[in-house]
């Protein structure tokens, strides 16, 4: 017979009050206002960031959307031009139109620079992440994402020399 594991009050209680609090922060609609810039990396009043430049974020909360196109001739388009302020919450829809697999990867430039020494030491380099995307060809897939720290943004692709080849855009937020 399996035993049950008993749960304290607080246990009960304190994701309750968490879930009660975050939905009543995010309700009064403050969360828009809020200064990210000079933000850490630890928990933020509603999530932790994974990256030095924000954090997923759901795409259905996007205020503006990019369509990218990864092409096998090493080229990430962009449309519209990228225009991003600190605090944005952006929906990518991203589509491989090559023949090979591509990612998409939303970092810092230091962030990207160590993303590609990792994966160049390993041996199956295809994956998806909290800021990573790997598309088949002919794929789409999509990416909701809070822009907040860092203003300096390198979105790349981490195939195996596909970002040396020039297949990655760095810009500034606003």
């Amino acid at each position: 017979m399996k035993k049950t594991p008993r749960h304290t009050t607080a246990q009960r209680v304190l994701p309750l009050s968490l879930l009660f609090i975050s939905s009543v922060a995010l309700a009064d609609g403050s969360h828009d206002q809020m200064d990210h810039s000079s933000m850490g990396l630890d928990m933020m009043g509603h999530g932790a960031m994974v990256s030095q430049v924000g954090m997923p974020a759901p795409a259905a909360q996007a205020s503006k959307t990019y369509h990218v196109t990864l092409s096998d001739d090493m080229a990430m388009q962009f449309t519209p031009a990228l225009s991003i302020a600190q605090g944005d919450v952006v929906r990518f829809v991203v589509n491989n139109t090559g023949k090979q697999p591509h990612t998409f990867s939303i970092g810092s430039v230091k962030e990207q620079q160590a993303h590609r020494k990792m994966m160049a030491n390993m041996t199956m380099a295809h994956h998806n992440s909290e800021t990573t995307l790997t598309l088949a060809p002919g794929d789409t897939a999509e990416m909701g994402w809070h822009f907040m720290g860092e203003k300096f943004i390198e979105f790349t692709c981490h195939e195996n020399g596909h970002a040396q080849a020039g297949m990655k855009r760095n810009t500034v937020l606003r």
